[in-house]
């Protein structure tokens, strides 16, 4: 590890090297005519660290982890496979490639990746239509996808966009080109809403469809949730049902002797994660990482850490920590691993605890 942490350093650090393109499927994708070109927005100059800080206000992203630099001048870090979507700021653009934030429990870095990686954020409720140029039919069996609800692209055709949401449903269907972004308002996500119906209990894979009828067409799949509100009972084979969390709300017809459907949403395969770390040493939270030996800071620890730590002389640290693309290796600047360089903004996370006095010993009274 440590001497792949040294390569990656050099290179981070060679003001002269080539810019370097990732060629992995997502680069590939971003050619792809699914994918609509979006115009290059103008945007300020951003303080990386300053843009780690999480806030309530402004954009965001949704960002599918794949082929990722530090720096454009960097070696790509690979993805590991399949991984949950991060939830992303951006800060800078260069062709096809943007600069995203990445705040995880223990870390907060930037990283520069494809823009094909990005989501698209719906930035209004849209029902969602059967083919394009055809819009939702008005009555009460629909699925309704809610402002800031992050789908993927699958095919577009004159102002229409073919889309996949994948959360505790599956819905695949249409919605208008103009009401899709690469960024939408910051919101919390909500699990399930209750309504107080009596709950039926389903396996992934049952279909809700528009009709109580076999070859009916569907309106979304189960993926990842058990529970469906029932309505009314149709028949000993046919319930009518409905649906609601922070990002999609159906109301359709689910039978308990239909076949189970077809659930594209990857889980995560376990044996092609990558190996976790080794730790050898605690470092203090607020650690500045680098992108190489006498780069920029782009990120800080949040709080103290387990870290793999390698000396590379010249009061320069390798500094490898996990993350959703594996261990990444940054650069840290300090006199031992005690003192390394801080740079994370004035209260903005747990300060650190290494090296502080032990608290002093109760005191009792006389």
């Amino acid at each position: 590890m440590r001497a792949f942490a040294i390569v990656v350093l050099t290179a981070c650090g060679s003001a002269g090297a080539p810019t370097t393109t990732p060629t992995s499927a997502g680069a590939a994708a971003s050619t792809d005519p699914a994918k609509r070109s979006t115009p290059a927005i103008e945007r300020p100059v951003i303080d990386p660290l300053v843009a780690l800080t999480p806030t309530t206000d402004g954009n965001t992203s949704m960002l599918q982890p794949g082929v990722a630099q530090l720096e454009l001048h960097a070696t790509p870090i690979e993805s590991p496979g399949a991984t949950a979507p991060l939830q992303a700021t951006i800060i800078a653009e260069q062709g096809s490639l943007v600069r995203v934030t990445i705040r995880l429990k223990h870390a907060r870095f930037v990283v520069w990746t494809e823009r094909a990686r990005l989501f698209a954020i719906l930035t209004r409720d849209e029902r969602v239509a059967r083919g394009p140029g055809q819009s939702a039919l008005a009555t009460d069996k629909h699925v309704l996808l809610r402002a800031g609800t992050a789908v993927r692209r699958l095919a577009k055709k004159d102002t229409w966009v073919q889309i996949r949401y994948s959360g505790a449903l599956e819905v695949d269907g249409w919605v208008p080109d103009a009401a899709l972004a690469e960024e939408g308002p910051w919101r919390v996500s909500r699990g399930r809403i209750p309504t107080g119906r009596k709950t039926l209990m389903v396996t992934p894979g049952a279909v809700i469809r528009f009709e109580p009828k076999w070859a009916a067409r569907q309106l979304a799949v189960m993926a990842n949730g058990y529970f469906l509100d029932t309505v009314r009972e149709v028949d000993d084979a046919w319930s009518e049902i409905s649906y609601a969390d922070g990002n999609v709300a159906v109301t359709g017809y689910v039978s308990r002797r239909d076949p189970p459907g077809r659930v594209h949403h990857k889980r995560p395969d376990p044996s092609l994660a990558p190996a976790p770390i080794v730790p050898n040493t605690k470092v203090p939270s607020g650690t500045c990482l680098h992108a190489g030996v006498d780069g920029d800071p782009i990120g800080y620890l949040v709080g103290d850490q387990d870290v793999d730590l390698a000396d590379l002389g010249r009061g320069w640290w390798t500094v490898t920590i996990d993350s959703p693309w594996g261990p990444i290796p940054f650069a840290a600047r300090g006199a031992d691993p005690l003192s390394l360089v801080s740079c994370s903004p004035d209260k903005t996370i747990p300060g650190s605890t290494l090296g502080a006095p032990p608290p002093a010993p109760p005191t009792t009274a006389p």
